[in-house]
């Protein structure tokens, strides 16, 4: 998933004055995607800044697009897709510069469990479903960048987790059955059918670290009471994982790496490290056998850092007991490569 990149679709013979505009809702459609947080419209500085989004564009292309617009007469108009990356680099020190949170690439999964009557019967959406409700779960979660699964709801599924456990939201049912998808974080819902065709309402309840955060019945569309469950869950995992980088206030340790078995292992670890968005610096300071020590800056502290580690398990926390090993400025790792 690539958090600066975006796509949008604009007439054939669209305008300058339309494209600009198609880059500024593009634009504005990043930062929260970055930040994890859609109240970072409201902050004036970026207010201002949306109308320049265009400064932040490293490439864009056209491709061909088999989307029609309607114009006011009735009349369908051809379409192009407009493909929009957006550089990190200078994205990313907008955000710091003004004091905003910066949510790198690597993010917890997260497992949806949905329970829902929309054709008539009870269903719990499922892994590989093709219906509206799964299309518009996986645009809503691509929008804000958050990885995903959905339970395959096979036999085991079945038994462990009936659809009127799941529908009343029964937190300690729902955490049991998900025991086998190992997700960093639970959220899980009831959606309904509303008066009309266009109505919908939702009840969601996000579970994490401990935490039961419950959203109040919302309504609207049915891709607005999915955003809104989405929402609920970028917002918290912004909290725990963003970080209002600093360089004015820069801290310093010491990180251990056992198991590097080769300089290719190495080379992989440096490039692992300088994808850590907290990390600003990591500077080798010893090497001692399979083990290797960085001197590294982070912006923010050891807890967040840790957490941040513990997403893709590529670095095994391990306990020490040396005196050295225990000091706060020094935490202990084991190489897991990825194959």
């Amino acid at each position: 998933m690539d958090l600066y990149q975006e796509q949008v679709v604009v007439s054939q013979n669209a305008s300058q004055k339309e494209q600009n505009e198609a880059i500024q809702s593009s634009f504005a459609r990043l930062l929260v995607r970055v930040t994890g947080i859609t109240q970072v419209l409201e902050y004036p500085t970026v207010i201002d800044e949306l109308k320049q989004g265009s400064k932040y564009l490293a490439t864009f292309r056209f491709e061909p697009s088999d989307v029609f617009f309607t114009n006011v007469l009735g009349e369908k108009v051809p379409t192009k897709l407009m493909n929009l990356t957006f550089d990190k680099k200078t994205v990313d020190a907008f955000l710091v510069q003004n004091r905003l949170p910066v949510w790198g690439e690597k993010r917890p999964d997260v497992l949806f469990w949905i329970a829902d009557r929309l054709e008539g019967q009870d269903h719990i959406l499922a892994d590989a479903e093709e219906s509206r409700l799964a299309t518009i779960v996986a645009e809503q979660t691509d929008i804000r960048g958050i990885p995903y699964l959905l339970p395959i709801m096979d036999l085991t599924d079945s038994l462990t987790l009936s659809f009127s456990e799941l529908y009343g939201l029964f937190s300690q049912d729902i955490e049991v059955a998900s025991e086998r998808y190992k997700p960093e974080a639970i959220l899980t819902g009831r959606v309904l059918a509303g008066s009309d065709e266009n109505s919908y309402q939702a009840d969601w309840l996000m579970l994490f670290k401990g935490e039961r955060l419950r959203l109040p019945t919302v309504t609207g569309t049915l891709d607005e009471v999915i955003a809104q469950g989405v929402d609920l869950v970028a917002q918290r995992l912004s909290e725990q994982y963003a970080l209002i980088l600093d360089p004015l206030m820069l801290g310093n340790l010491t990180l251990k790496v056992s198991d590097i078995q080769s300089l290719g292992e190495f080379a992989a670890l440096e490039s692992y490290l300088r994808t850590i968005n907290i990390i600003t610096k990591a500077t080798v300071r010893s090497f001692s056998g399979t083990d290797v020590e960085f001197n590294v800056e982070i912006s923010g502290d050891q807890s967040q850092l840790q957490d941040v580690l513990a997403l893709d398990g590529q670095l095994s926390p391990v306990e020490e007991v040396s005196l050295e090993a225990q000091l706060d400025n020094r935490l202990v790792f084991q190489w897991q490569e990825k194959k």
